[in-house]
C-alpha cells in the first residue's frame, strides 16, 4: 500500500471531515523526505480514535477556560492532583496512607531542594552580574572621556566639513554667476547699443554674424562657376578647335557612359576610318611628288653648284685647250651620266615603290599615334583643370563642414553645461530638503532642554505621550481619560511594569526547572525507544527494525551460507564443463575415463576390454 493511501486512511480513522475528498496520490511525495518518513509511519500505524478528545471533554474545557479561573499546568497540576483527596483528620491513618504521605513529602522535599539550588544558582548569577556592572561602572569614566574626545574630534571634523562646504558653495555660486553673465552679456549689449554691436562682442560662435561668410562663399561660388564655364564650356573651341569642342567634358571614370570607358560613337569611328583610308590612298601619290620635287631640287642645286665650279675653273683656266682631250672627257662623263640615270630609274621603279608602300602602312600608325597623343594631351589638360576645380570644391566643403562641426561642438558644450546646472540644482534642492527636515526634527520640543521643571507632559512631545499610552492604561486604572498626563503616573506605570516583569521572570525560572527535568526524562525515554526500534542503525532517519535481533542475526548467517553454497556450486559446474571439454577434445583421455569407470563399477567388463586390447596389440605386432 502506498504511503499516501495509508495517510488518508489514518485521517479517515480519526474522523477528519474532508478526508473522503482527498486524493491518496497527492500525498505520496511526503514520504520521499527521509527526515519526516518515520513520523508519518508512526502516525499512520499508531494514531486512532482513542487519541482524540470527545466533544463533551472539549465543551467542558471551553467552559472552564471562559470562566476566568486559572488552569493548572505542570507541577501545579500534579500538586493539585496529589492533594485532591485530603484524608479526614479524625480518621486514623493506615500504613498505606502514611507511606503515600511520606512519599509525597519526600517529593516535596526534593522539589524544595531543587528550588533552593535554583535560587542559589540565580543568586550566584546575580552576584556575577553585579560584579560585572560594578566593573563596568569603574570603566565608565574612561569610556566617558573617550566619548568626549570622539565628540570633540567629530565636532572639529564637522566644522571643517562645514567650511569646505561653504567654500564649495561660494565657488559654485561664483561660477554660476560668471556663466550667467557670459550667456546674458550679448543680450545686455544688444539692449544697450541696439544694432551697433559687432562680432567682437559675441562670446560664442553661434552669436557671430554669418553675413560676411555667406557673401564670401557666394562670391567664391560665382568665381568658381565662371572658371568652370571658361575652362570646360565657353571658349573651348578657340583652344582646341571648333569641330571637336563638344567632346570635352569633366572626366568621371566611375561613369560607364563616359568616352574614356565606352569610346567614341560608331559614326565618329567610321568617319575616322574613312579619313585614314583617304590619307593612305593619297600617301603614295603625294610621296612620289614629294620625292620628285626633292630630286628636282637636288638636281637643280647640283647643277647650280656644278655651274659655279665650272665658272670658277674657267676663270682660273683649269681646262686644257686640246679638243681631243675635251671630247674624251665629255664621253666619259656622258657614260657616267647614263649609268647614274639607269640606276636612278631602276631605284625609282623598284625600290622606291616598295619603300613608299611600306611607309604608307607606317604612316597610318603615325597618324593614329599623333591623334591619340593629341587626345591624351587634351584630356590631360582637362584633367588638370578638373583637379583644380575639385580641390576648390573640397576646400569649400571643408570650410562648411568645419563650421558645422564647430556649431556641433559648441551645442554639445551648451548641453553639457545645461546638464551640469540641472544636476547642481537637483543636488542643492535635495540638500535643502534634507536640511529642512533636520531643522524640523531639531525643532521638536522633546529634543530641546526644558526651561524649568514641570509635572505635566507637554502635549507636543509625541514620543513621551506615546510612551505613556503604552505603559499606563488610564481607562483600566481610573475608569476615565485624564486631562493632563503627568510624569509621576509615567514613573508609577514603569515601576509596576518592572514588578510584573520580575514576577514573570520568577515564574518562568520555576517553570523552566520543572520543564528541564521533564524534558531530560523524555529525552532518556526517547533514546531508549530509538535504540530499541532502530536497533543500532547507522542513520537516525533509517527504517525501524521489525524483527528481533537474534532472528535477524540468524537470517544474516543463513544468507551468508547460501551465498557460499551458491559460489561452490558455480565452481563445481565450471570444473565439470572444463573436464567435459577436455574429454571431447582427447579420445584417449575419454577411453581412459571409461576404463576407470569400469574399474570401479564393472570389473569383468574391464577384464574383457583389457584382453581385447592385448589381443589387438599382439595382432599388430605380428603383422
Amino acid at each position: 500500500m502506498s504511503g499516501g493511501r495509508r495517510l488518508v486512511e489514518a485521517l479517515q480513522r480519526i474522523g477528519f471531515g474532508e478526508s473522503h475528498d482527498l486524493q491518496a496520490e497527492g500525498f505520496d511525495w511526503m514520504f520521499d523526505d527521509e527526515a519526516v518518513t518515520p513520523f508519518l509511519e508512526w502516525f499512520c500505524d499508531n494514531v486512532g480514535p482513542s487519541n482524540l478528545l470527545s466533544e463533551q471533554e472539549i465543551r467542558e474545557f471551553k467552559i472552564l477556560e471562559s470562566s476566568g479561573e486559572g488552569i493548572l499546568e505542570g507541577d501545579q497540576l500534579e500538586d493539585a492532583l496529589k492533594n485532591a483527596s485530603v484524608p479526614d483528620e479524625t480518621q486514623e491513618l493506615s500504613p498505606e496512607m502514611l507511606r503515600d504521605n511520606i512519599l509525597q513529602m519526600e517529593e516535596e522535599l526534593q522539589a524544595a531542594e531543587s528550588r533552593k539550588e535554583h535560587l542559589l544558582q540565580q543568586r550566584n548569577k546575580l552576584s556575577l552580574h553585579h560584579t560585572a556592572l560594578t566593573h563596568r561602572l569603574t570603566k565608565m569614566g574612561l569610556v566617558e572621556s573617550a566619548t568626549k574626545n570622539q565628540y570633540k574630534k567629530k565636532l572639529e571634523q564637522n566644522q571643517t566639513d562645514n567650511v569646505q562646504m561653504n567654500t564649495a558653495l561660494e565657488r559654485l555660486c561664483q561660477s554660476t554667476k560668471d556663466l550667467l553673465e557670459l550667456y546674458h552679456r550679448i543680450d545686455s549689449l544688444h539692449s544697450a547699443t541696439g544694432s551697433s554691436n559687432t562680432s567682437q562682442d559675441a562670446a560664442f560662435l553661434s552669436q557671430q554674424p554669418l553675413g560676411h561668410y555667406h557673401h564670401s562663399e557666394e562670391r567664391f561660388t560665382q568665381e568658381l562657376t565662371s572658371f568652370t564655364k571658361k575652362q570646360f564650356f565657353e571658349g573651348i573651341a578657340d583652344l582646341v578647335g571648333h569641330d571637336e569642342g563638344s567632346r570635352y567634358q569633366i572626366l568621371d571614370i566611375s561613369n560607364p557612359s563616359s568616352l574614356v570607358i565606352r569610346g567614341e560613337k560608331q559614326h565618329v569611328t567610321n568617319s575616322d576610318c574613312k579619313e585614314l583610308a583617304r590619307l593612305q590612298a593619297l600617301y603614295p601619290t603625294s610621296q612620289r611628288r614629294r620625292i620628285k620635287a626633292q630630286v628636282e631640287e637636288a638636281r637643280l642645286l647640283a647643277a647650280c653648284n656644278f655651274t659655279g665650279d665650272k665658272l670658277q675653273s674657267l676663270g682660273n683656266h683649269g681646262y686644257p685647250s686640246n679638243v681631243t682631250e675635251l671630247s674624251d672627257r665629255l664621253k666619259e662623263l656622258q657614260c657616267k651620266l647614263q649609268t647614274v640615270q639607269r640606276i636612278g630609274s631602276k631605284v625609282a621603279e623598284t625600290d622606291l615603290h616598295d619603300l613608299i608602300q611600306e611607309n604608307a602602312m607606317l604612316q597610318a600608325t603615325r597618324v593614329l599615334y599623333g591623334d591619340y597623343n593629341l587626345k591624351i594631351m587634351r584630356q590631360d589638360y582637362f584633367t588638370s583643370k578638373q583637379d583644380q576645380l575639385i580641390e576648390q570644391l573640397i576646400n569649400q566643403q571643408s570650410r562648411h563642414k568645419f563650421l558645422l562641426m564647430s556649431y556641433e561642438v559648441e551645442a554639445h558644450r551648451h548641453r553639457e553645461t545645461h546638464r551640469l546646472l540641472t544636476a547642481s540644482e537637483q543636488l542643492l534642492s535635495r540638500n535643502l530638503q534634507a536640511q529642512q527636515t533636520r531643522m524640523r526634527m531639531m525643532s521638536d520640543p522633546s529634543l530641546a532642554p526644558p526651561s524649568g521643571t514641570r509635572s505635566t507632559i507637554d502635549s507636543r512631545d509625541v514620543f513621551i505621550n506615546r510612551l505613556h499610552n503604552i505603559i499606563v492604561d488610564d481607562k483600566e486604572r481610573n475608569g476615565h481619560q485624564q486631562l493632563f498626563l503627568t510624569y509621576s503616573s509615567l514613573l508609577e506605570g514603569a515601576r509596576q511594569l518592572a514588578e510584573r516583569l520580575s514576577s514573570v521572570q520568577e515564574m518562568l525560572s520555576s517553570t523552566n526547572s520543572s520543564q528541564d527535568s521533564r524534558l531530560a526524562d523524555l529525552e532518556t525515554t526517547l533514546k531508549r525507544c530509538e535504540d530499541m526500534v532502530y536497533a543500532g542503525s547507522a542513520t537516525i532517519d533509517g527504517q525501524p527494525v521489525l524483527s528481533p535481533l537474534e532472528l535477524m542475526n540468524g537470517m544474516t548467517r543463513l544468507d551468508q551460507t547460501l551465498q557460499k553454497l551458491e559460489q561452490t556450486i558455480r565452481d563445481i559446474i565450471g570444473e565439470y564443463n572444463n573436464k567435459l571439454k577436455m574429454l571431447k577434445g582427447d579420445p584417449l583421455l575419454a577411453k581412459q575415463r571409461r576404463l576407470f569407470v569400469y574399474f570401479l563399477t564393472d570389473p569383468p567388463r574391464l577384464r574383457r576390454t583389457v584382453s581385447e586390447l592385448s589381443q589387438r596389440l599382439e595382432a599388430q605386432l605380428v603383422t
